[in-house]
């Protein structure tokens, strides 16, 4: 291979590495996680890092998930990424099944909201896949985030807002019921509904080092298209220390005085 074969090879390398990247996790770090989607800009096609847009597999439809069926698990399971680029938009008003780059107004085009507004499939999903690098495991999450209302319909979505999911190993799904929106918290009107610092216990602990999945999902409701278009906003992720983790980091708190009171004397 001559010369300058090897530097676009080399090249290729560095691009393949740097999209791998790009397509990758976030990190929960000691201090928490946050993403407010600002770094999309006005104009950016592309999720931040660990986020990834869902939709409901071909065969599916407005009618899959209604009042009564919910958005069942198996559901949540089924979606499929999308591979196709975010639309940047100052007021999105349409269907759109590879979700808005939107502008939470058009007065405030810099605060910028990662949307959805599926169309002809059961519904959109926003994943975002996080690794655990507090240095301890832990089994409890805090959480808060911004439900964005942009449109009013004619008729109330029977399933408003987003339900939350989350899985430990990324097929199987679990649903955070105690969050999940109904009319009143998601109403028929613009604005923007918030949870904060919600606690969530999962059903198994997740170790240093390992990947779990959140994933805001939003039905694609049969009684108007498009449906009440929502976005979702300032995403923060805490983890909450196992107690022999905290009695750990304690201890060596305290240990640590010991010595430094030590060498001080």
């Amino acid at each position: 291979m001559n010369t300058k074969l090897k530097l676009i090879a080399g090249l290729l390398m560095i691009a393949g590495s740097v999209a791998a990247q790009a397509a990758g996790t976030a990190s929960l770090t000691a201090s928490g996680y946050s993403e407010n989607f600002n770094s999309m800009g006005t104009s950016g096609t592309a999720t931040p890092t660990g986020w990834s847009v869902y939709t409901g597999p071909s065969g599916t439809t407005n009618t899959t998930w209604t009042a009564s069926t919910g958005i069942p698990v198996s559901g949540v399971a089924a979606q499929i990424a999308t591979t196709g680029a975010l639309t940047a938009s100052s007021a999105p008003t349409a269907t759109n099944n590879n979700g808005y780059n939107a502008a939470i107004s058009s007065s405030n085009t810099a605060d910028r909201v990662l949307a959805t507004s599926p169309t002809t499939v059961s519904g959109a999903g926003l994943q975002l896949t996080l690794t655990n690098n507090t240095g301890a495991s832990f089994s409890q999450l805090s959480l808060s985030y911004d439900t964005v209302r942009f449109t009013a319909v004619s008729t109330a979505n029977e399933l408003p807002g987003y339900e939350l999911f989350y899985s430990l190993n990324g097929t199987s799904w679990t649903n955070i019921a105690a969050l999940n929106p109904t009319i009143s918290s998601v109403p028929n009107t613009v604005g923007v509904t918030s949870v904060s610092n919600a606690t969530v216990t999962l059903s198994a602990a997740v170790s240093n080092g390992s990947t779990f999945y959140l994933r805001w999902v939003d039905d694609n409701a049969q009684q108007t298209s498009p449906d009440q278009i929502i976005g979702l906003n300032n995403v923060v992720v805490a983890a909450v220390p196992e107690p022999e983790s905290y009695a750990l980091m304690l201890a060596g708190l305290g240990l640590m005085g010991f010595i430094a009171r030590r060498r001080r004397a």
